[in-house]
């Protein structure tokens, strides 16, 4: 369900026409760039002093007066230059309530930041319009369904006006901002009770990638509410208390099954939001098999990560690709441009890295026909590798394993990679390591031996 199609954002919206609220006018003033501050252009707007103030290129005290106008305000101001907040604290007169309302149309960090508009903007600006404004704000500029986007304006008004956040505010906030990481779901703590009603509870849970379900009361977590959560968007599944996933409802043509079931078999990809356990890698293996793309995308790396947390073995570091992040940034300290510090760093991680005596994980092709439903592409590659006498001791990093070669196997460079060859000069593996370190790609693209 999108934001816009919850009942509590169309009572919003009908309070604020009835009410005859606007909102505020997203000025169109032209941006300059203006590197070279020395060299004043023969047209100089305030359009050039928001660029280079924005870029570090001239302090807002250097700004002439005549060039401090409305649109420039608009435009530069942020939470992140204090001096600029000091100046509009420092103006009431300067800056009324439609200021405001056109700031927040204008730039939406207006609402981000310790430092947004609603920390210090005049107490009796901050009314039933004003949040209204924000929060169609907030909701307007989510290109994307993330949450936490956009929430500080929120806490500021909670803190300095509680008495105009209303029941669909903190309704479409639980929607927008509410997470919990680390244990703590700040937005749900300041909620007034009054207000966690079952549709905040349910917008709190769409889309959210997050455990607040294990905060809701049982009350609530109805086995009608878990089926509408699901029915509104399979992806729900993600906030799911181990309780909730465990539950039983039933299921046309096939009965009772946990909601963690019927979420797998509506969709086998959800297997990647679901903590896993024996049980459920099981009836994952018994209805997709290894060579579906479910196994491939939802499935595969989700499990490796889950014997790692069952086997207690450590989480694998690349040496080598942190080796070159911090000899690129060296090289940029040092004044190298950004390519050169890039390919600096890509250096030292291919002479970090001992092809001798690592060989890939990752295999990109399929497996072939007669092998797709036992193997899978990794465990296709591991049985090549000890086909060809190739002794795997254990994964060294993300991309390689630890291995030791038979003595009628090199490693040898060509054009495009590295091959495996016999010591009779027949290729056996091709493959490659190509890219930056901040974007590498290790792959077995060609096996010529057969199993």
């Amino acid at each position: 369900m999108e934001i816009t199609e919850l009942q509590a954002y169309k009572r919003l919206e009908e309070m604020f026409e009835r009410k005859g609220y606007s909102q505020g006018i997203e000025d169109d003033m032209p941006i300059y760039c203006w590197d070279n501050v020395q060299c004043i252009p023969y047209n100089l707007t305030p359009g050039h002093y928001v660029y280079a103030n924005n870029y570090g290129k001239i302090k807002f005290r250097d700004i002439p007066e005549e060039y401090r106008t409305r649109e420039f305000f608009l435009h530069a101001l942020s939470g992140v230059y204090e001096d600029i907040v000091e100046y509009v604290k420092a103006h009431p007169a300067k800056f009324d309530k439609q200021f405001f309302k056109d700031h927040i149309a204008t730039d939406y960090y207006g609402l981000e930041f310790a430092l947004n508009d609603f920390e210090y903007m005049p107490l009796e600006f901050i009314d039933e319009e004003m949040v209204a404004c924000a929060m169609f704000r907030s909701v307007n500029m989510r290109y994307v369904d993330r949450r936490g986007d956009c929430d500080d304006w929120f806490y500021s008004v909670y803190r300095r006006k509680p008495e105009v956040l209303t029941q669909e505010l903190y309704t479409l906030g639980a929607r927008c901002f509410a997470e919990k990481r680390h244990g703590e779901n700040k937005f749900l703590d300041i909620t007034p009770e009054e207000y966690r009603t079952p549709e905040f509870y349910f917008a709190l849970c769409l889309k959210n990638d997050t455990p607040v379900m294990e905060d809701i009361p049982e009350s609530i977590l109805t086995t009608n509410f878990l089926v509408e959560l699901l029915n509104d968007n399979t992806e729900n599944i993600q906030c799911f208390s181990e309780a909730a996933l465990e539950r039983e409802a039933p299921m046309t043509g096939r009965g009772n099954v946990k909601f963690w079931q019927a979420a797998v078999i509506n969709d086998g990809y959800l297997i990647r939001d679901i903590p896993l356990n024996d049980e459920r890698v099981e009836f994952f293996l018994s209805m997709y098999d290894k060579d579906s793309s479910e196994y491939e995308y939802g499935f595969k790396d989700h499990y490796k990560r889950y014997l790692r947390e069952k086997n207690s073995t450590p989480e694998l570091k690349n040496d080598a690709t942190e080796l070159a992040g911090m000899m690129t940034l060296a090289g940029a300290l040092f004044g190298m441009e950004n390519d050169s510090a890039i390919d600096f760093g890509t250096d030292v991680m291919n002479m970090a890295t001992d092809r001798q005596s690592m060989l890939p994980i990752h295999y990109a092709r399929r497996v072939p026909i007669e092998y797709s439903k036992k193997y899978d592409k990794e465990e296709y590659l591991l049985e090549i590798y000890k086909k060809i006498g190739i002794k795997v001791l254990q994964e060294a990093d993300n991309y390689y394993y630890s291995v030791i070669l038979p003595e009628n196997i090199s490693i040898v460079r060509d054009d495009y990679g590295y091959c495996i060859k016999c010591s009779n000069g027949e290729t056996l593996i091709h493959y490659y390591d190509r890219g930056p370190f901040y974007d590498r790609t290790v792959t077995v693209d060609q096996i010529y031996a057969t199993l």
